[in-house]
């Protein structure tokens, strides 16, 4: 049977949260929502590995057809992404 979806469970889909969704037993689940992603344009490269320091680690961006994909509320890679001269953000 399909479940009908509210506004609310659309509002609450948007933001990237979880959502209460009915079981087929007539109780609820709550599941876990993934953000959206943000994807960047590469207008150099199709092709790049790119590096932002963490700490004492390295975060690695891959450009892959010339595009780049990250989680839409990662603040750090958006900000990296976005400071880069040869990405342009393409979506939001």
């Amino acid at each position: 049977m399909a479940v009908k979806k509210t506004a609310a469970d659309d509002a609450v889909t948007d933001a990237g949260e979880s959502a209460v969704v009915p079981a087929a037993d007539g109780g609820a689940a709550v599941v876990e929502v993934a953000p959206l992603g943000v994807t960047f344009g590469d207008n150099a490269y199709t092709s790049r590995s790119l590096f932002l320091q963490a700490g004492d680690d390295m975060r690695e961006f891959k450009v892959l057809t010339g595009r780049v994909t990250v989680q839409g509320d990662d603040a750090e890679a958006l900000a990296f992404l976005g400071g880069h001269a040869d990405l342009q953000r393409l979506d939001g």
